[in-house]
């Protein structure tokens, strides 16, 4: 009982009440927990990320046969050019967020004019922005290191060694070194994206803790759906290309 008692005050000093942290403790089971599960290599090999990555090892297969690669180079150059597209956005959001910080009373008097929604004092404000804050900070690393890892790969392809001149088993074990830093690149890339999905999700924690709880479930689903069972993943898995599908996960 006296424990009850010290977590609902801990709680009131930060103008949270239990079912906020009942939200934030789903909140980060969903968007941990789907990480690390997501990783095991038996659930890696079924998605959609392991069966592109497959693809990604024929590609690079592919590229070490071929004498001109500038085609390959000039593909892995526009892919980066995304993960630097939402690097730059995820600074814009920071910026945004940062200058709504400590405007709570301001915004909670918006947000009061709606239905459906609790009223919450600054410090709960300021908490929840914070929260944004934090997930778009992680995605904005993601995004700058698969960025950078790209530029990795077009290094790795450049060096792949001739065609006419080098051994098969030789460009074969660089192709193979080339498709898993692309693949770390997209893994990056990929965990970047999860952010923003799970960051639009937290905006329902500014209206009720039960809508942030309700947003975060489905953001969920959509992500186990177009990972798992997408139409995308369906077609990729249809026939036998998937013949590396046995490697290890990145």
């Amino acid at each position: 009982m006296t424990a009850d008692i010290i977590w609902q005050f801990n709680l009131s000093d930060f103008g949270l009440s239990p079912l906020d942290a009942w939200a934030f403790g789903w909140f980060l089971v969903c968007t941990v927990g789907y990480n690390l599960v997501t990783s095991l290599p038996p659930l890696w090999r079924g998605s959609l990320v392991g069966a592109i990555q497959s693809q990604r090892m024929v590609w690079m297969a592919n590229m070490a046969q071929r004498q001109d690669r500038v085609i390959d180079v000039l593909l892995i150059s526009n892919l980066a050019t995304g993960n630097s597209f939402f690097a730059s956005t995820s600074i814009v959001i920071l910026g945004a967020l940062s200058a709504v910080l400590g405007s709570g009373e301001h915004a909670q008097a918006v947000l009061d004019k709606l239905p459906f929604t609790t009223h919450v004092n600054p410090i709960a404000w300021d908490i929840k922005i914070i929260v944004l804050m934090i997930v778009f900070i992680y995605a904005f690393f993601k995004f700058a290191w698969a960025f950078r890892l790209a530029h990795y790969s077009m290094i790795l392809m450049g060096a792949t060694p001739a065609a006419n001149l080098a051994p098969l088993d030789e460009r074969n074990a660089h192709a193979v070194r080339s498709g898993r830093i692309a693949g770390i690149a997209a893994e990056h890339g990929n965990l970047g994206l999860r952010a923003y999905y799970f960051g639009m999700a937290a905006i329902g924690w500014f209206f009720h803790p039960i809508g942030f709880i309700i947003t975060t479930t489905l953001v969920m689903m959509v992500v186990t759906r177009r990972e798992f069972f997408s139409r995308t993943l369906s077609v990729l898995t249809d026939n036998q290309t998937r013949t590396i599908s046995t490697s290890p996960p990145i």
